[in-house]
Formats: structure tokens, C-alpha cells, sequence
């Protein structure tokens, strides 16, 4: 049977697994599948539970006409009986429990403002949870309510985030809910957020991570505190010198790990897995020789709500499994506490989202690969090639269309550099014919193409398109200094390593139409397609995404702008360095634009905010440019990830569009 090419619609046929959670029993995981709801422009999830051989069930189902219910983060109460699950389905998210057995779920938490992170103590009879200002219950006697004012009044350097909006004066704190007596306990205090609190396994004591530092400061200097339960005494147990993620508490409490670094606020190279001493406050970096990143930055616009990275101890407080991005692949290692990682656990041209442990040679993954959004796997530790795939999901869809194999390729740069890149074939390719090219440059920079499914790039060759991407330098999963290589250099030797793809494609490729070539790329990517367009005139239309054209406003207007430009730009200041951010700008050149160029950016994007987009606008139709801006309006930087379904395809129905009206 002849298979279809894949449509733009099609995206809102796929399912999205994510964040498995094996029982304690280790007979069964749970995990969250999200599908998309056309008709209400959104997203659902539900929890299902598997056994190790297949057999699965869909273990949450609450419907509301009214809205998109979202059940996640499954959590197995530690004897296995109940499941505890967060979900929206009475309004804020609230933590619920279900018997295994089945039933009727139970609400268990009732916070006004809904809860944020949770877990379970290690006994079942307690929760530790965040939640956002004080504590306020539904079921608290309602107050006359006083009439605010809806002035925004800021005091925060860091006062707003991209898909959040400004931040309010609430701070995150740790409490305590006992389940039987549905009472809570604050346990932190403090103009400071928290996060990330788990109990060690004995129950007595709690650990969490806040930042308390001076507000000139980043934040990104937090800090590992340790509660004392019983007494109530608070200790700074880390003070970290770098980003934290991820604590691990050992099995048998002597050890922490966290996924993070020691180089200081201004560095993007490897986050490593470091070893904590819970009886010294010793730290060990145990990845240090291992030159590749800890966690997933493998990028594609085919999944949702997948888990962030996690830290597994084993059973025996020997070893910690963690997944890290080598190339374009993302798998899963081990490292014991000598600092020895393992040879890969899992499989090359495949992208491991999430996981979990079952025991010392078993572990449960979603896997994902250029021609799946990621399925629950059983993977065997003890051999790498033996995979067995446990569900599903969008195998109906996935019999009936096309997907293009991606061809791996690595070239060198105009210095010499080993660049890694892949190419698409379209959808019907025949030999003897010669075919346009997109290029797709991706975001970051510290990001990476690799082994997922990009809808996007298959519609791109369904539509009869050859798709270039590459991974110049400035990517992650190719070691630190490749990584580090772009700082201070935006627009220098990463350029060279873009354009170097082209040409290396069109002397290798003989199928691409040199005279049709189009070019694309979003964010850091939407930037580095302004800074194309400004040297060359061999692409006949650009579509600039979620851009940056204009360094010195963007250091005011971005949520990260201040501490991204500095640190990007290699230490430059806003003050003295001007020159230096105006060199680095596509604005400054927009008089050597003559490239066919259309805008796409969401209203409510904060990470590159919609100024960049109207600046870049501005300039080319003043300068007489052939050009569109597309606006779409409440969404954020996530667009092509998690946007509105609607806006998602329209946003690709423009893209195309712009490509399709400029072939020969």
C-alpha cells in the first residue's frame, strides 16, 4: 500500500507519552498520554497504567465539556496501593489519589491557589508540596472581598517569565499535608521561591533548593537547604556555584545528587551529575571527564509535557542513571560514585524523553526516533539492542503516511570543525529530478537537532521540499568547548558552519535545486536567519521566527535579557559595550536585506519579545523589502511546541505558503 504524505493536520492526530512511573511492585508503570483537542484548541492528558508485557488500561478519565482536563505526574504511594496524580479538573491543579484497584479518584489537596510540585513521605502518610503565597483553602470562610487595584507595582530584576506573564509578589514555599487530617504545615519562609523538595529516606528531614541572593543577581547561584522535621531547624547545606536541578536522595541516605554545575552564573556547557556528601557536604563531580550534557536538549515539535531529566539511584546506592544529549541522540548512561559512566544503555538514532528504573537490568523508557513521538519501551541494561516495545500509540496514523528517513552526515567547516547535520528526501523523490531545499537552523544556540520526529520538516518534504538542519557550533551534545565555541561569536564561525552545510549538500546532494533554496529557523535559529539574509542573496525566501534583530533593546525587554546578552556576547555591558551589540545586530544591516521575508512571532513571547519582530518589520518595509508580519496573539515563545492547535497550523500554513509562492 501506497502511504500518504503527511498533512499539517495531521499533527492533531498524534498522541504524546510521557513521564513513566514504575511501581513500587515493579510489575507495572504509569504514565501520561496527551492528545490534542481540535474542537476546544488544546490539550488533554490522561493517566494509563502498563504492565511490563503490554496490557494497559487507562487508569484517569474525567471529562468537563467545559474545559481540557489535565491529569499528570503520576506518583506511586510507596506500598503501591494508590497513585497520586495532579490535575485541573476542579479548576488549580490539586493533587488527587486513586486505589489501584480503580474507583472513583479523590481529591486530597483543596488550595485556592492550587499546588504546584508534590511527593510523597516515605511511610504514605504525608505530602510535601509547593504552593505560591499563603495558604488560602476553598473551603475557607469567604471573605469581604476588597476591591484591588490592577496596577502592577515591581520590584523582582527577574519579574517576568515567558508563558507566565509578570510575576506576582507570591513567593514558592514548602509545606507539609497530612493525609489523614488534610492539615498543612509551612515549612519555609522568606522573600525566596523553593522548589524541588524531597524527603530522605528515613522521613526525618526534607531537602530543597531556593536561591537567596542579592536581587542584581541572576538567581542562578541556588542553593540545596536541609529541614530538620522534628526540630525545625533549616541548614544551608550547599551553596551552589552554578545551576542545580533534579536532587536525588540515595537509598540509604548518605549521598545527594543533583544535576548541575560549578563554573559560575555565565557558562552554557555541560550540566554534570554531582555527588553530595549528606554527612560532610563534600561535592564530587563524577561526570567531569564525561563530555556530553546531562539531560534531553534534542528538539523537535512532535511531543508534549514529557518529564524533565531525572537522577535514579539503583538499589544499592552504587550507581546513578541519568540520560545525556551525545550528537543527536539522547541516551541513557550510568555513573557510579568513582565517577565511571557507562558505555550507552540505550539506542543510537533514538532520543530517550523520560524513564524510570525497574531494577539493575531493567528500565522502563519513552523513546523516541525520527519516525516515532516517543513510546513506552522495556529496555534491557545488560544489552543495548534489546528493546521491547510496550505501546503504541499513533501506529494507526503512522501505517498510513509517509515519513521521511533522515540521511546522518558530517562535514568540516571552513577551519576544519567536524559539524554533524542530516538531510530529508521528499515525499515521492524520484532520481534524475532536482527539488527545492529548506534550511532549518534550530534555536538556542545550546540546543540540538538529532533522532525525534519534527512534523514540521516531514510536511516541509511532503510538500516536496529536500530539509537541510544542522548542528553548528554553539549545539549541545558535541562537548564543552563545542558548545562554548559560539560565545562572544554570534553570527561568526556558527555562520561559517550553517552555510558550510549548504554548500557541502549541494556538492553531495545532486538532487537539490541550487537556484531554490529557502531558509528558516526560529528563535536563536530566527536569529540567525536575519544575520543570513543581511550577507547573502542566495536564498529566494526567508521566514524568521520568534527572532532577535536588535541586541541592545532586547537586554531591557526579554525575561532573560539582561543576564543572556551579557553572557552571550562574551561579557558584554549594556553601557560600554554598545558598539559591540549594535556590531552583533541584524538591524544594523537591514539595508543589505533583499531577500523576500516573512515574520512569524507570538504577542505574548517574553523570551524574544514582540518589539524584535516589529523592529525587524519596521526596518525592511521602510527599506522597501518584501515583507509580512504575522502576529499571533496569546501566544508565548512555545508556539511551534505547545501553542493552540489552531495557531500551530496556521503558523505552518504561512510558513509554506511564503515558500510555496516563490518556486519556480
Amino acid at each position: 500500500m501506497t502511504k500518504r504524505p503527511i498533512t499539517a493536520d495531521d499533527l492533531c492526530k498524534f498522541k504524546f507519552v510521557g513521564d513513566p512511573q514504575v511501581s513500587p511492585t515493579k510489575d507495572k508503570a504509569a504514565y501520561v498520554l496527551t492528545h490534542v483537542d481540535k474542537e476546544k484548541d488544546g490539550y488533554y492528558s490522561y493517566i494509563y497504567v502498563t504492565d511490563l508485557k503490554g496490557e494497559g488500561r487507562q487508569f484517569t478519565s474525567h471529562y468537563s465539556k467545559d474545559s481540557l482536563v489535565k491529569d499528570a505526574d503520576p506518583k506511586w504511594s510507596p506500598d503501591g496501593t494508590t497513585l497520586a496524580f495532579r490535575s485541573n479538573r476542579t479548576g488549580k491543579n490539586q493533587v488527587w489519589l486513586l486505589h489501584t484497584n480503580g474507583g472513583e479518584a479523590v481529591q486530597l489537596t483543596d488550595v485556592k491557589q492550587g499546588i504546584g510540585e508534590f511527593g510523597w513521605s516515605p511511610d504514605g502518610k504525608q505530602l510535601v508540596l509547593t504552593i505560591s503565597g499563603e495558604l488560602k483553602l476553598n473551603s475557607d470562610k469567604e471573605e469581604k472581598k476588597e476591591e484591588k487595584s490592577d496596577v502592577k507595582v515591581i520590584t523582582r530584576l527577574r519579574y517576568k517569565g515567558d508563558g507566565v506573564g509578570i510575576y506576582n509578589e507570591d513567593r514558592k514555599h514548602v509545606y507539609l499535608f497530612d493525609i489523614d487530617s488534610k492539615s498543612y504545615t509551612k515549612i519555609t519562609d522568606g522573600e525566596h521561591d523553593f522548589s524541588q523538595p524531597r524527603f530522605t529516606p528515613d522521613g526525618k528531614s526534607l531537602i530543597y533548593i531556593a536561591t537567596k541572593a542579592e536581587d542584581k543577581e541572576w538567581g542562578y547561584l541556588p542553593a540545596i537547604w536541609k529541614y530538620d522535621i522534628t526540630s525545625k531547624e533549616e541548614v544551608l547545606f550547599y551553596q551552589g556555584n552554578g545551576y542545580i536541578m533534579a536532587p536525588s536522595v540515595s537509598p540509604d541516605g548518605k549521598w545527594l545528587a543533583v544535576a548541575g554545575h560549578t563554573r559560575g552564573e555565565r557558562s552554557q556547557g555541560n550540566t554534570n551529575v554531582l555527588l553530595l556528601s549528606l554527612e560532610t557536604g563534600a561535592l564530587t563531580n563524577l561526570t567531569e571527564s564525561f563530555d556530553f550534557t546531562v539531560g534531553n536538549l534534542v528538539g523537535v515539535d512532535a511531543k508534549y509535557d514529557t518529564a524533565e531529566s531525572r537522577l535514579i539511584w539503583d538499589t544499592t546506592s552504587s550507581n546513578i542513571y541519568f540520560n545525556a544529549t551525545v550528537g543527536g541522540d539522547c541516551q541513557l548512561f550510568k555513573v557510579d560514585l568513582e565517577g565511571q559512566v557507562s558505555s550507552a544503555l540505550s539506542p543510537s538514532v533514538a532520543t530517550v524523553t523520560s524513564y524510570d528504573l525497574i531494577n539493575d537490568d531493567q528500565a522502563v523508557l519513552v523513546l523516541a526516533t525520527p519516525h516515532s513521538t516517543g513510546d513506552i519501551v522495556l529496555q534491557d541494561l545488560t544489552n543495548v539492542n534489546n528493546v521491547d516495545k510496550i505501546t503504541d500509540w499513533n501506529q494507526e496514523l503512522f501505517s498510513e503516511v509517509h515519513l521521511s528517513t533522515p540521511e546522518n552526515f558530517h562535514y568540516k567547516s571552513t577551519d576544519g570543525w567536524d559539524i554533524e547535520g542530516w538531510i530529508l528526501k521528499p515525499y515521492g523523490y524520484e532520481e534524475g529530478k532536482k527539488y527545492p531545499m529548506i534550511l532549518e537552523i534550530h534555536g538556542g544556540p545550546a540546543t540540538a537537532y538529532g533522532n525525534g520526529l519534527h512534523h514540521e520538516m516531514q510536511l516541509m518534504a511532503a510538500k516536496g521540499y529536500v530539509v537541510l538542519y544542522t548542528n553548528p557550533r554553539g549545539s549541545q551534545g558535541y562537548g564543552h568547548d563545542f558548545v562554548n565555541a559560539v560565545i562572544g561569536d554570534y553570527g561568526g564561525m556558527d555562520y561559517e558552519d550553517i552555510m558550510a552545510g549548504v554548500d557541502y549538500a549541494l556538492a553531495t546532494y545532486n538532487y537539490i535545486d541550487q537556484d531554490q533554496l529557502f531558509v528558516t529557523g526560529g528563535s536563536y535559529g530566527g536569529y540567525m536567519t536575519n544575520v543570513i539574509v543581511t550577507r547573502t542573496e542566495r536564498f529566494k525566501a526567508a521566514v524568521t521566527q520568534r527572532s532577535i534583530c536588535n541586541w541592545i533593546s532586547f537586554y531591557g525587554t526579554s525575561d532573560i535579557g539582561f543576564f543572556f546578552t551579557e553572557w552571550q556576547h562574551g561579557h558584554a555591558d549594556l553601557w560600554d559595550d554598545v558598539e559591540k551589540l549594535l556590531k552583533v545586530s541584524p538591524l544594523t544591516y537591514a539595508r543589505d536585506v533583499k531577500t523576500p521575508t516573512l515574520i512569524l512571532h507570538s504577542e505574548q513571547d517574553l523570551r524574544c519579545p514582540m518589539e524584535q519582530a516589529e523592529q525587524w518589520y519596521i526596518a525592511l518595509k521602510r527599506l522597501g523589502v518584501e515583507t509580512k508580519l504575522v502576529r499571533f496573539p496569546d501566544e508565548n515563545h512555545d508556539l511551534s511546541r505547545s501553542g493552540k492547535p489552531k495557531h500551530r497550523l496556521e503558523r505552518l500554513q504561512h510558513l509554506l505558503e511564503w515558500f510555496d509562492d516563490r518556486l519556480n
